[in-house]
């Protein structure tokens, strides 16, 4: 799952007969995802190996590192539920306890319509939504969406990366500007993280430090398991003011997503007549 390199995943395609309203997103594989346990041991994993060992494991001995590989994916095998492990079932007519977290926003925080996105860098739903969606939605609904971005990176050790560099970026102040770089371009390498960073003005040394020393790990791990116990099984996954919305769906989709909580704030507030 989230940093397994090859972790099977499908991707619903707009004109396939499963998506519905035009749903689409990149899928977890239901047998996959109920096993909760198994993704947050190979995310930490991922982590500890995809990153600390991102410049420093590659020049220790092949046969050490396979060994270390050979233990950890061990540890996840011992520690795997007899039984699958049952996950919360979506409900697009429930609204669900989701908090920003302290994550990166756009937008006023008392907007009356906050939009939460668990994302992956590497996914090319998620990049249809930034290229087609997002700014429209901003801009026909400036100050009245709060836009919020957490992490969800299931894709493989690069999502992993392109999590931490982000978070990065987002302590020197550079959060959007990076995470649009990386949606137009999805180019998911330390180097091109290197070059954002440096094209943006930003320290690079202490970019690069806090990339390299895997600052944000913890925070991620907080998104990812947020997510899963959510029931979140692929990438874009958005909550609308608590209610579900899963996919890069069309414009229109997210316009009467937004319309219906402004309606409801309406009719809500005794003022209004």
């Amino acid at each position: 799952m989230t940093t397994q390199l090859d972790a099977p995943h499908r991707e619903t395609a707009p004109d396939s007969p499963e998506t519905s309203n035009a749903e689409t997103a990149v899928v977890i594989p239901r047998v996959l995802f109920n096993y909760v346990v198994i993704a947050v041991a190979c995310f930490i994993i991922g982590l500890a190996i995809g990153v600390f060992g991102y410049d420093r494991v590659v020049q220790n001995n092949r046969d050490e590192n396979s060994e270390l590989i050979g233990s950890a994916v061990a540890a996840v095998v011992a520690a795997l539920p007899q039984q699958p492990t049952p996950v919360p079932t979506v409900d697009p007519n429930m609204r669900y306890d989701v908090t920003d977290a302290g994550n990166p926003a756009l937008g006023p925080a008392d907007a009356p319509v906050t939009i939460i996105e668990f994302g992956d860098f590497n996914c090319g739903y998620c990049r249809r939504f930034f290229d087609e969606t997002l700014e429209p939605l901003l801009q026909a609904y400036e100050g009245r969406v709060r836009f919020v971005y957490r992490d969800y990176p299931i894709l493989g050790q690069s999502s992993v990366l392109a999590a931490l560099a982000a978070e990065c970026a987002d302590d020197q102040g550079q959060f959007w500007a990076f995470h649009d770089r990386v949606y137009s371009e999805q180019v998911l390498t330390r180097e091109v993280f290197v070059q954002y960073a440096t094209e943006l003005e930003m320290d690079v040394d202490t970019f690069t430090t806090c990339f390299d020393d895997a600052t944000h790990q913890p925070e991620i791990e907080a998104d990812y398991l947020a997510g899963a116990q959510l029931g979140v099984g692929g990438t874009p996954t958005f909550y609308i003011n608590g209610k579900v919305l899963v996919g890069a769906q069309p414009y229109e989709n997210f316009v009467a997503a937004i319309e219906a909580e402004l309606n409801a704030e309406t009719s809500d507030d005794p003022a209004v007549s």
